[in-house]
């Protein structure tokens, strides 16, 4: 089975960087037809009411059909009342309802708030940030412009196509450093939002944070080029790789990206892995899917084909880590390998469900430059219709964790191999 990706991946996500974004972003698009701006919101807003219903495997699964014609006439009255980032948040809502992770209004942005930020157990923190704002590094987020973090995350959690908890926490640190969700949600009004954090003694630190041009934004970690960070946040650049741990005797395989690079095929790689594996005669072995948000999911088919013959097809040697980011494709190679192997399976639950629309396809609005996507397939795979695929061992990630340089997830594994 074969998914697209939603769009071009611009993901914030602390677990390996691999930088911003799950199938969310498109640039601010020039309008390309020459009507007033009344008419321009009138006519895509009326293509999708039209053509979105038609091109969706199934629109209406969960959202009302009143509701969603309705909530395009809405939508159409205000036009003249509010501006193009309120009303993109607007649709933004309306297509959220529909319930289907895939089917997305991609947000536009062409700057961001130059801060990095990541939902652990403990909170929701900025783990990096340009040199400009290194004091709010490491503290926990409270607020944005005075509005407390639990409100503004309901807030966003209305306007976010998500399938699931996992998903939603993986996304919503990503939409909270876009100047354009947040002034289209009225939580920011000013290009500058200030966040309110809290120190280790409790004290309250704000800081105004001003936008940066996306190519202009330098981060103060750099997790790709760190060797002392741990092995899950190292070469996010890369969609596969691998390492031998000789003190283990296990082979470590991250899988980031379901698709080819173009400097080595997976198929080549998978050859190479294999050999790695025999070459050392491995006694373990540790796929880790937990930064994957999808792609083409036979990519990965002769890797799983060949692993289901191997001597490591033992639950105490074969070990698949997964995650809120684990998504689309990447869950439908995770659930494969729960069909097909033995393997343990460690981490969070995955932001994808087993059973969910999928295969995407992209509705382009071509007077405004809105880009939507929506689903045409739905993928079964469970016979309950379970919101994420659970691990066998849950371990949630820890800002504590984080900051001393550890993986939980990985240690475990480490120490239950047999």
């Amino acid at each position: 089975m074969t998914q697209k990706r939603t769009g071009k991946m611009i993901m914030l996500i602390m677990l390996a960087a691999s930088c911003l974004f799950t199938g969310i972003c498109s640039l601010w698009t020039p309008w390309v037809q020459a009507h007033s701006r009344h008419d321009n919101w009138l006519r895509d807003l009326d293509l999708v009411a039209k053509e979105l219903p038609k091109r969706h495997k199934n629109l209406f699964f969960q959202l009302d059909p009143a509701t969603f014609y309705e909530g395009i006439e809405s939508i159409k009255a205000q036009v003249d009342h509010r501006t193009d980032e309120e009303l993109t948040m607007d649709l933004s809502r309306l297509i959220a309802a529909v319930g289907d992770g895939h089917t997305v209004v991609y947000p536009r942005f062409s700057t961001i708030y130059p801060i990095r930020l990541y939902w652990f157990k403990e909170g929701i923190y900025a783990f990096d940030a340009s040199m400009d704002y290194k004091e709010v590094v490491n503290l926990r987020l409270e607020s944005l412009n005075g509005i407390p973090l639990d409100e503004v995350t309901n807030i966003l959690r209305a306007a976010i196509a998500h399938d699931n908890e996992a998903n939603f926490k993986s996304l919503v640190t990503n939409y909270m450093v876009i100047p354009e969700v947040l002034r289209g949600l009225g939580i920011a009004n000013d290009p500058a939002v200030t966040m309110g954090f809290l120190d280790d003694e409790g004290d309250t630190v704000e800081a105004t944070i001003y936008p940066k041009m996306i190519p202009d934004v330098a981060y103060m970690h750099s997790f790709a080029r760190a060797k002392d960070v741990p092995l899950y946040m190292q070469n996010p650049g890369l969609y596969y790789w691998y390492t031998y741990i000789p003190e283990h005797e296990i082979v470590y395989f991250q899988y980031n990206v379901c698709a080819n690079m173009p400097e080595q095929s997976f198929k080549a790689f998978n050859q190479e892995l294999f050999d790695c594996i025999e070459t050392n005669r491995a006694k373990g072995l540790v796929i880790d899917l937990r930064n994957n948000g999808g792609g083409n999911s036979q990519v990965m088919s002769p890797f799983i084909k060949r692993l289901k013959k191997s001597s490591l097809n033992d639950p105490g040697k074969l070990f698949v880590i997964i995650g809120r980011s684990t998504f689309s494709s990447a869950l439908l190679n995770a659930l494969e390998l729960k069909r097909s192997t033995k393997a343990t399976f460690v981490g969070e639950p995955t932001g994808g469900k087993p059973n969910h629309y999928g295969e995407v396809k992209q509705l382009h609005l071509p007077n405004t430059g809105i880009t939507i996507g929506y689903s045409t397939k739905y993928f079964i795979n469970s016979q309950e219709d379970l919101p994420s695929m659970l691990p066998d061992v849950t371990i949630e990630p820890s800002f504590v964790a984080f900051v001393n340089g550890q993986d939980p997830v990985l240690d475990w594994v480490l120490q239950h191999i047999q």
